[in-house]
């Protein structure tokens, strides 16, 4: 059974919508988000793949298990370099900061989400005062959005000619402790739309380490605010290496949200 349309394009009016970009540094749009492109994408269409399998664009999801999943490629694999992103468009202006980069559309990706009923949660921002200052506690927001809006990150990629498979933690190692990131989903936003632009599409910003709103989604780890904290683990696949993202709805249990600003 195909996605009824109306669900499909009620999916894509309901993205946030911002009157104005939260930084200045915010606006920069990789190469291929021109007026040729926005037009061409305009109506993406989902098509049924087999069974409960659809695709949208280059991103493959499925309605029963609720998993989506992505080609990529490994980009920064030097395990001295600190990373903001797990993965940003190939084209993003974030992709000198991001382990993985891919092809895949954000605005596709984001539409997958939706219609696999995925929650947006904007847990981990401070909104905006009338004086465009940010409120100094963050907005509270219902467990079972919190819930929903969670999901973990796999990896699967070859390797001396075997399948291999991980969570994305396990490439991510700590600067100090040299320990792997604890096991953590990541935390869907949803990203915004500025000035009719979808800003995940514009600047290619897609799961972040260190908080950024333009993302679809972030780490809720209680350190994100250190940008210098998150390397690439040893012994990764080398630079260009083929890496499938796998995204899995979460089954962990919440732990109580902390509204107040540290």
């Amino acid at each position: 059974m195909r996605f009824p349309t109306v669900y499909l394009f009620s999916a894509i009016l309901s993205l946030p919508v911002m009157a104005e970009p939260p930084t200045a540094a915010d606006q920069a749009a990789p190469a291929d988000s021109g007026p040729e492109t926005a037009k061409k994408e305009t109506k993406p269409m989902v098509k049924k793949i087999s069974g409960d399998t659809y695709q949208i664009g280059k991103i493959t999801f499925n309605k029963s298990t609720r998993e989506i999943h992505l080609d990529t490629m490994t980009n920064i694999v030097d395990p001295g370099t600190p990373l903001e992103f797990l993965l940003c468009h190939s084209n993003g202006e974030k992709v000198h900061e991001s382990l993985l980069v891919t092809e895949a559309d954000p605005t596709h990706l984001n539409i997958a989400l939706k219609l696999l009923n995925y929650k947006e949660s904007q847990e981990l921002f401070r909104q905006l005062k009338p004086d465009h200052t940010l409120e100094d506690h963050y907005p509270v927001v219902a467990d079972t959005i919190r819930k929903a809006a969670r999901f973990t990150v796999h990896l699967t990629w070859k390797a001396e000619g075997k399948e291999k498979t991980a969570p994305i933690t396990q490439w991510l190692q700590h600067r100090i402790t040299e320990k792997p990131m604890p096991a953590t989903p990541w935390v869907y936003n949803g990203s915004y739309v500025w000035e009719g632009k979808f800003k995940a599409k514009l600047n290619g910003n897609i799961l972040a380490i260190f908080p950024n709103e333009s993302a679809l989604a972030n780490y809720p780890g209680a350190d994100r605010e250190d940008d210098t904290l998150w390397l690439p683990a040893e012994r990764l696949p080398r630079e260009g290496s083929k890496v499938t993202v796998i995204l899995k709805p979460w089954d962990g249990k919440l732990s109580p949200q902390e509204t107040k600003v540290k």
